[in-house]
Formats: C-alpha cells, structure tokens, sequence
C-alpha cells in the first residue's frame, strides 16, 4: 500500500507509514486483553484435552503480555517518526507469532475433541481472523505477514490431521477451510488499508492546506503591515512635501501683497498678475494634497444640518463661473428648491471637485449642475459635454492621482486628487459618487443627500453661511490690537510682520518658544499667530500651551502651518484654535484676525477697511 490513490500522489509515503504504524499500535493496545480473555475461554472449553491445552494458554498468555510490556516500555511515537521501517518490521515479527499461536490450536484440538468443542474452536478463530480486519486495517502489510503465518501453520495442521484422523474428514478440511476464510478477511484488509490509507493521507493534505493557508494569511498580513507603512510613508512624504513647498510659495504670496500696494508700472502690474496666477495654480494643487491628507486622518466629522441645496449651489457658480467664462463654456444652474439634511462644508468640498473636474475637461459646449428628488433623497448631477470616459476606466478615475487625460501631467489639470477625494468625502457623509459616461460624449456625476422637510428652519449658520458671512467686508477705521507672530521661517515672520504692521497692528516677531514667551512678558498679546513645526521637532502647541497657562484658557491663537500629516492634523484640530493652511492669502489672514479678535478687543475692534475673505479650505 505504498502507492497514493489518485489525487494523492504528493504525499510522503514514510509520513504515511508512520502513522499507518502508529494505528495497528493503538487498536494491539485495546484488542489484546479481549483476545487474552478468549484464549482463556477456550482452554476452559478444551480442558479435557490434558496439559497440552494449558501449556497452548500460557503461550498465549505470554504472548499478549509480552505485546503489553512492548506497548509500554518500548514503545514510543518519537520513535515511529524517527525509523517507521524499523517499527514495522518488528510488527512482522510479533504479530506472525501471535498468528502461529492461535492457528496451532487445531493441531492441539483437532485430534481429541468433539465435534461441538471443534465447531466452537472454529467459531473463536473466525472471530480472531475476523478481528484482524480491524486490527490490522490500517496496514495490510501486516496483516499479510499475519495471514501468511497462519495459513502455514493451517496447512501442516491439514497435513498432521489427514494422517492421524483419517477417518474424520470434516476435521481435517477444517484447516483448509480456514485457509479460505483467511483469504478473504485479507481482501477485507485491503479495501479497509485503502480507506484507511485515503483518510491518513487526506489528514496530511488538510494539514498541508492549513499551513499553507496559515502562510498565506501570515503573508497577507505582512503585505498589509508593509502597505500600511507604505501608506504611512506616503502620508509622512506628502506632508513634508507638502510642508516644505507651502512655507515658499506663502511667503511669496505674502510678498506678492505686499508688493501689489505699492507703486507699479502697467507691464509691472501685469507681471504681478501673472506671478499670482502661478502662485494660485500652486496653492490649488497643494490645497488638493492636504484634503487627501484630511481624508485620510480621519479627523473630518460631519456635522449634520439642515440646509437649502441651491444656496449651496449659487455659491459654486459665483465660486467657479469666472472659470468656465474664460474657456467659454457655459455654466447652467438647475434649482429644486429642496432642503437636504447633511454637512454642508463636506458636500460643498465635494460639489467643488466634481464642478472643478468638468470645468477642466469641457473643452466646449458647457456643464449643467443641478439636483432632482427620488423618493426620500435629492439626487445632485453634475452634467457636462466632455471628453467623456471609456467604460473600463470609471472607477479607474477615482483612484489616487489618477488622471485618464492627463498623460503629459500638465500642472493645469490637478493632481489626480479631485474625485479620489469626492468619492471619499461622499461615503463619509452616507452617499457615494456615481459615474455615467459615454467617451466623447460627455459624463455626468451624481451622489444623493437625505431630503429634509423645509419646516425645519432656514439654513443653521456653518461652513456655508459662514463663507457667505465672510463674502461681506467688515468696515472699521483701522485696526487694533497687539500681535505676536512665531514662526521659525525669517521669511515668513517678515511677510507676516509687514502685513500686519500694514494694516494698523501693533506686532511682535519671535523665532522660538523661548523668544516668544520673552516677547510676551515684554508686552501681553492680544492674539498668538505661530506655526505647527518649529526647530528642535518642537510645535506651536506648546507656545499656545503655555500662553494660555499665563493668560487664561481662552487666549486665541491662529496656527497658520503647511504640515499636512494625518497625526499632526488631528492632534492640532483637537486644540482650540483656529488652523489656517498654508498658503493663505493674505486678505484672508485678515479677515481671520479680525474674526478672531473682534469679541476680545475693547468696543468691538475690528478688521482694517475693507478687508474681504477672499480664501477659501
């Protein structure tokens, strides 16, 4: 039984051998006190027969003891694993012993009993025969060599009888008889060996697959231990990237103000305004990298209101429209007049990207932005006359910076963030970003909000009444207000300075925590301006720490930083300060301080003339 069944056939024969062995071991560990225990009633039976009988039970007795005395002293599993070959030739050797002594008890039997004493004898060696299928079922090798000896004795009892009770024909058969019976238990052996041999090697296959499976799954685990660094990693690079252009290109633009109000010639005027438009095309795509970073750190909360979808919707176009008039494409807004319950900062971030995305591949024709009820939800559609998408590319568009019309990467047309983050924002909210699209045709984007009844109350002041808020200039004669600036960047501290001594107010500059806290004994600000990242991995939480155990919880501060990785976003987001993220123009960063200070100044100080917030994140 040494060749596989079908289907089997990589399996080790040894490691099957061994367990065959370690079977016919276990089932002589249980038969053996039956077979002793029916060897006994049978010299009982044949008793008269004189000493020959006991002297064929003690041999058995002898026999199964000394099988006993094996099973538990020289017997070891270790050493079936180690030389299984070894373990089955000394199962030949026993068991052909065991087989020689109950065949001999017809020659001890056959000349002297009765016939009813001989059908018994008979009957308990078809049980013993019987029995070895069992015994022996898990390797019929044994069983052979078992079967062997016992015909051979069978067959000189035949011989033995024929000569001495010539007379008594039905004894002397009896032998070969047995040699029949012992054929066909032998047959039975095999078929049990086969089964047996299927159900071993079919062990060793599941524990094969289970340790494959088990190496699999470690696999997979390394593999996502090992993406989840490289998304880490990732993280960690695009923040310090991002971090690292962010802190140039605000200067700049703080620069870029201050220049703007001083005296220039029109070709001077012109080149500023270009040097805007480039800055604001790098702003763009910075702004894009840290919503993706934002998404990504999990610190964005919705904050569910009531609110009505086309005042959301008018502020896109007024956002966006000047962008599609300079492509000349038109731009059509559909309203509904229907109140939806959500956030409206998140959904307006998404209504950004997804009009933003069709203005840039509309080369002609135009966009339609619009919103239509299903039942309980106001399914909003953003419809253009685009390029269109090929079919085996719609969810390829919404994988990170991915971008199908983009392959010259030119700087104009974003990163590839845009629907990555849509999508993103949208399954944070409960929706989801759909596509339909017909290449060269045009596409249309759609996600659904949960309708709300319009008796819930106008629009609650947030992110979008707030943007609207702020489109209002806040008028006062000049400003005021003492204003500490930390920042570890001499650039920045000097744009920062000069803008804010521009507008009117009092400023103090400092480049360490140390210095700042010096500044602040000199003079008690009003307000903390500062950066995340400061020299020595240390951060601007700690200055706003500080201030506020000196000054009260309540000291603002506004953290105006260009880091971007996720952890350092939710730890500064957690604080109570207001976050600006680098760049930021510099009307905004007004208008922010005047917000910010105008509860905390005497008789309501406020923002220098006219500032207006002309930012947005």
């Amino acid at each position: 039984m040494n060749a596989a069944p079908p289907g089997l056939a990589g399996i080790s024969p040894r490691a099957v051998l061994t367990e065959q062995v370690r079977v016919v071991y276990s089932m002589l560990g249980q038969s053996a006190w039956m077979t002793l225990v029916l060897s006994g009633f049978v010299a009982f039976v044949l008793r008269g027969n004189g000493p020959v009988v006991w002297a064929w039970l003690a041999i058995q007795a002898a026999l199964k003891l000394g099988e006993q005395a094996e099973l538990r002293w020289f017997y070891d599993p270790a050493m079936v694993a180690a030389r299984p070959e070894r373990m089955l030739r000394r199962l030949y050797i026993t068991q052909s012993l065991h087989a020689a002594g109950w065949a001999s008890i017809l020659l001890v039997a056959g000349r002297n009993v009765d016939v009813p004493q001989f059908t018994f004898v008979v009957m308990a060696l078809g049980g013993v025969l019987s029995g070895g299928v069992t015994t022996y079922g898990a390797l019929p090798r044994v069983h052979a060599v078992y079967i062997a000896t016992f015909i051979t004795v069978n067959l000189f009892t035949f011989a033995y009888l024929l000569i001495v009770i010539p007379d008594k024909p039905a004894f002397y058969y009896m032998p070969l008889l047995s040699v029949l019976y012992c054929v066909g238990t032998y047959m039975n052996t095999r078929v049990s060996g086969e089964t047996y041999y299927r159900h071993i090697a079919l062990g060793f296959a599941n524990a094969e697959l289970a340790r494959s499976l088990a190496e699999q799954v470690d696999r997979a685990e390394q593999a996502r231990h090992e993406a989840e660094a490289a998304n880490a990693a990732k993280s960690t690079f695009l923040a310090s990237a991002s971090h690292d252009l962010r802190q140039p290109v605000h200067a700049a633009g703080l620069f870029l103000a201050l220049l703007g109000d001083t005296r220039l010639t029109p070709e001077q005027r012109d080149m500023l305004a270009n040097a805007r438009r480039a800055m604001g095309a790098s702003s763009e795509m910075l702004d894009a990298l840290l919503d993706f970073s934002r998404a990504e750190a999990g610190v964005i909360v919705p904050q569910v209101r009531t609110f009505a979808i086309d005042d959301l919707l008018n502020e896109i176009e007024r956002e966006l429209g000047f962008q599609a008039d300079d492509k000349r494409i038109a731009y059509r807004l559909r309203e509904s007049g229907a109140w939806v319950a959500s956030d409206p900062a998140l959904v307006r971030l998404i209504l950004l990207n997804l009009v933003t995305n069709a203005i840039r591949y509309t080369p002609r024709g135009g966009l339609l932005v619009g919103s239509r009820r299903r039942g309980g939800q106001l399914v909003i559609e953003v419809w253009d006359s685009g390029i269109g998408i090929a079919p085996g590319s719609h969810e390829a568009i919404f994988a990170d910076f991915t971008q199908i019309a983009n392959p010259e990467r030119d700087r104009h047309k974003g990163l590839g963030l845009g629907l990555a983050i849509a999508r993103r924002i949208a399954r944070l909210i409960g929706s989801d970003v759909t596509l339909a699209s017909r290449l060269g045709r045009g596409s249309v984007f759609r996600f659904s909000l949960p309708l709300a009844p319009a008796q819930l109350g106008p629009i609650a002041a947030g992110p979008v009444a707030a943007a609207q808020v702020a489109a209002a200039p806040v008028a006062a004669d000049r400003a005021s207000g003492h204003l500490l600036v930390l920042d570890d960047d001499p650039a920045i501290r000097q744009g920062v300075g000069a803008l804010l001594a521009g507008a009117g107010y009092s400023v103090a500059v400092a480049e360490t925590i140390e210095e700042a806290m010096d500044r602040a004994r000199e003079r008690a600000p009003d307000l903390l301006i500062c950066d995340f990242r400061l020299r020595q991995e240390r951060n601007g939480l700690e200055a706003v720490q500080r201030l506020r155990e000196r000054h009260g919880d309540d000291f603002p501060a506004i953290m105006i930083t260009g880091d971007t990785h996720p952890d350092r976003i939710a730890v500064a987001e957690r604080e109570d300060l207001t976050i600006l993220y680098k760049p930021v123009e510099p009307q905004r960063i007004l208008f922010t301080i005047a917000q910010v200070l105008v509860d905390r100044l005497p008789h309501g100080g406020t923002a220098p003339t006219n500032i207006q917030d002309t930012g947005t994140f």
